[in-house]
């Protein structure tokens, strides 16, 4: 998911801003090479309703 509108360069930074500020893990694009900036990766196995609940927590574009 792109949110490089909302990690301001930084999607490694935002990333554990995030977890702690909305209590939502994501992986950082960058994790997986420079190409992935401003991208975080969204693991959808799981409950429902949680992930459901996390994704509406992410910054609208």
């Amino acid at each position: 998911m792109d949110v490089s509108h909302a990690a301001g360069g930084d999607v490694a930074g935002w990333t554990e801003r995030f977890l702690r500020e909305r209590r939502v893990a994501v992986a950082p694009g960058s994790a997986f090479g420079a190409r992935g900036e401003g991208w975080v990766r969204v693991c959808a196995a799981g409950d429902r309703e949680l992930l459901l609940e996390g994704l509406s927590r992410l910054p609208a574009p």
